[in-house]
């Protein structure tokens, strides 16, 4: 587990690398200083965003545009835009960091990224896609199918963008997230105040576990201990063991949560109304530093610590 700082023994710190909608950038943040480093134009309303699993690159998708930016982290600079089509949201990445899933939520598809050519190599038919989760296996996807009416949950094969099958939905699917051990999907829903669990061996809903009001992004720990969400309109991170599906606690601290990043130890947490990413302190349940990195910050992510 790191230290607080975060440094390496080169005395390098990871960078958190945060979507600002507001800006049009995404802002290059060293997490042990706590300060911004640098900030990256791209193209209008950053949403979706993912990291290779070396940190090496970061790519972002823009919703007011078709474009999902490359960036390489040893520069912080764009070093290619990859056209995707019509306002991509969501972005996934396979653990192996080989192919990124696009979702395209003008194009009605969901579109798949070679990251070693830079290019689409299938595009799959899916209505009004949002986010998106990968399985730990890399093989097996999930899409947020926000078509009013036909509201679900789409299962697509990752290598080959055939689709396998459709969860209908009663209310409309907004973030989601496969647990680390590979056996169900937790998502959220709009005007549903629980984190749904979706059992993939069945393809049904087995529990629904009690959050705050209007919860957005679950994530997990790397090591799956704990299970967190964002309450947008309750201002606080719940937290929730992934076993027992029990609340264990909430930290309450914010008006307009967003998306989460985290290590065993840490979870990064933007807001977007307050302009900052809050850095919690998941075993104490405190917020340890705010951090003001402009306007509307919305996707976030982190490199990962050597050896860690």
């Amino acid at each position: 587990m790191r230290s607080f700082d975060s440094r390496d023994n080169s005395g390098a710190a990871p960078k958190a690398y945060v979507g600002l909608f507001g800006d049009n950038s995404v802002a290059v943040v060293d997490t042990a200083t706590k300060q911004v480093m640098k900030t990256i134009p791209i193209p209008t309303g950053p949403h979706g965003l993912v990291m290779t699993p070396d940190g090496k690159r970061v790519y972002a998708s823009s919703d007011g545009d078709s474009i999902v930016s490359v960036i390489d982290t040893s520069t912080d600079e764009v070093i290619a835009c990859i056209d995707v089509g019509s306002m991509p949201h969501g972005l996934a990445i396979t653990p192996d960091g080989k192919r990124i899933l696009v979702a395209g939520f003008g194009s009605n598809q969901v579109e798949a990224i070679d990251t070693r050519a830079n290019r689409i190599v299938w595009r799959t038919s899916v209505a009004k896609p949002h986010n998106l989760g990968i399985a730990p296996d890399g093989r097996t996807a999930y899409a947020a199918s926000q078509q009013q009416g036909h509201q679900a949950l789409a299962i697509l094969d990752v290598p080959s963008g055939v689709a396998l099958g459709v969860v209908p939905l009663d209310y409309i699917p907004r973030a989601l997230n496969v647990s680390p051990d590979g056996e169900e999907v937790f998502f959220t829903e709009a005007g549903v105040d629980a984190v749904l669990v979706l059992d993939r061996a069945t393809n049904e809903i087995v529990t629904r576990i009690p959050v705050g009001a209007s919860p957005h992004h679950p994530l997990f720990t790397p090591d799956g201990k704990i299970g967190m969400v964002v309450a947008q309109r309750s201002g606080e991170l719940d937290l929730f063991d992934p076993q027992s599906y029990r609340t264990i606690g909430n930290v309450k601290f914010g008006s307009m949560l967003h998306w989460i990043a985290s290590d065993n130890q840490f979870a990064y947490v933007t807001d977007e109304y307050s302009n900052d990413v809050s850095l919690i302190d998941l075993r104490g349940g405190k917020v340890l530093a705010r951090i003001p990195v402009g306007q509307a910050p919305r996707k976030i992510v982190i490199q990962p610590t050597p050896g860690e």
